[in-house]
């Protein structure tokens, strides 16, 4: 062999994988084996007996191409040299318990790479909403420290046994076996109607108190819709409604839910929400509701549409935010004229002028929330006054500026998602998978 030949397999794989900028167009290895040829040769301990026989197979692949070049690697290829001596895989799987430093105990599993294995523990990381810092993973040495409690010790007992790991002692196993026995007297809690009110069983005594307390006493169409908040199905109840919004919505799993616009009218998602006492309700105004005719007259909708059900404007409507003054064009000046964003031009009418300046005025004057608030406005942020009113929310119903999702900050956002009801009311159902059960259409 001359002399700068390569005298290893390893350095073979590195050719390979660094120096195709000097082969010839027609001797450049295959981008099929570029991601194997890349981790053979950046692998940060000596290979194993596996990895040193599937870098010799690429290397003879490509024996040909390497003697075009002018490298001798036959003799090389017949009696393979390696860099390191192979490295030993500990194929034993252990699992252990050991104290932490700060004192606490963790669950520690040693095993050699098994991809399945390692799915099943990044699954319980990722599923069972366990903070951050609760698993780790030591590549050196192989190893999976996980942060012990019930769920923790179950799911990694679990994973052990039907992997068959050697437990280093029974501690786990007896604790395993615990929380079985827990987990097989657990019984959900499950809803029953009797003497025409809905009864809880398998719950705490504090639940069983507040719902006898606080939910009972109203209707039973608001006890089934409220069984959703608490997390408990609603499978099997059938309650009769005088309004289809109000049966359909309290039927439903669903706290997020949309209603077709096309099939029913703002009256019946009115007769509906007051049917379940969803209010005070928040209305939250997407963007600028005052630059289109269609904003405004679906706005002025709205307002009638409440008063026709006992909702006042000048009573009940609260606004947490302030429209701007509008003005016909002829009152604008030249800077205002030439804005991107020309507000109320020759397009709109007096009577539609006179709409938005009352709801301007409405605005203006009716910011106070309190008890007597039954639909509140809101678009960007969570005005002070809320806050200060202490009342309690009941549901949300996005429905102005036809999209799905109103603007705002993330406060906002929270407080709307949070909510016991956050209902979207448009003509175009959500394209996403996890909303075909929550449509609300006429049977």
């Amino acid at each position: 062999m001359k002399k700068n030949m390569p005298k290893t397999i390893n350095e073979l794989i590195k050719i390979l994988a660094y120096n195709n900028w000097a082969w010839q167009p027609s001797v450049m290895s295959h981008g099929k084996d570029k991601p194997t040829v890349n981790s053979l040769a950046e692998a940060q301990y000596p290979w194993t007996e596996k990895q040193a026989k599937l870098a010799l197979l690429i290397c003879k692949r490509y024996a040909t191409k390497f003697e075009s070049v002018g490298m001798e690697v036959r003799k090389l290829l017949a009696s393979p040299v390696y860099e390191h001596p192979f490295r030993k895989i500990n194929s034993q799987k252990i699992i252990e318990v050991n104290q932490t430093a700060d004192g606490f105990e963790s669950i520690e599993m040693k095993f050699p790479y098994d991809r399945k294995l390692v799915n099943l523990i990044r699954c319980c990381k990722e599923n069972r909403c366990l903070p951050l810092g609760f698993f780790s993973f030591d590549g050196e040495t192989k190893t999976w420290t996980v942060k012990k409690n019930d769920i923790t010790t179950f799911y990694m007992t679990l994973i052990a046994v039907r992997y068959n790991f050697t437990f280093v002692n029974d501690q786990l196993l007896n604790e395993f076996e615990e929380i079985q026995n827990i987990k097989k007297a657990y019984k959900k809690p499950d809803a029953s109607i009797k003497d025409n009110k809905i009864t809880l069983s398998n719950v705490s005594e504090s639940l069983q108190t507040y719902w006898k307390e606080k939910i009972q006493t109203q209707k039973l169409l608001i006890q089934l819709d409220t069984l959703k908040e608490i997390g408990i199905k609603q499978k099997g109840l059938k309650i009769k409604s005088y309004s289809i919004i109000g049966k359909k919505i309290a039927h439903n799993p669903y706290k997020h839910l949309w209603i077709d616009k096309n099939a029913f009218s703002k009256d019946e998602v009115i007769l509906g929400l007051k049917e379940l006492n969803c209010f005070p309700l928040v209305l939250p105004v997407h963007g600028d509701i005052i630059n289109s005719k269609q904003d405004i007259d679906d706005m002025r909708n709205w307002f009638d549409c409440f008063e026709r059900h006992g909702i006042s404007e000048f009573k009940n409507v609260s606004w947490g935010f302030e429209l701007k003054e509008p003005k016909m064009l002829k009152d604008k000046t030249a800077e205002e004229k030439s804005g991107w964003n020309t507000f109320l031009n020759e397009d709109i009418d007096q009577p539609t002028y006179e709409k938005v300046y009352d709801m301007y005025q409405s605005s203006k004057s009716f910011k106070h929330i309190n008890a007597d608030t039954k639909l509140l406005l809101l678009r960007n942020r969570i005005p002070r006054s809320l806050m200060r009113s202490n009342i309690k929310l009941k549901a949300s119903l996005v429905a102005l500026g036809g999209g799905y999702y109103a603007s705002g900050g993330e406060h906002l956002k929270r407080v709307l998602d949070n909510l016991p009801k956050k209902l979207y009311y448009s003509t175009y159902k959500p394209t996403t998978y996890e909303w075909q059960s929550r449509a609300i259409e006429r049977l």
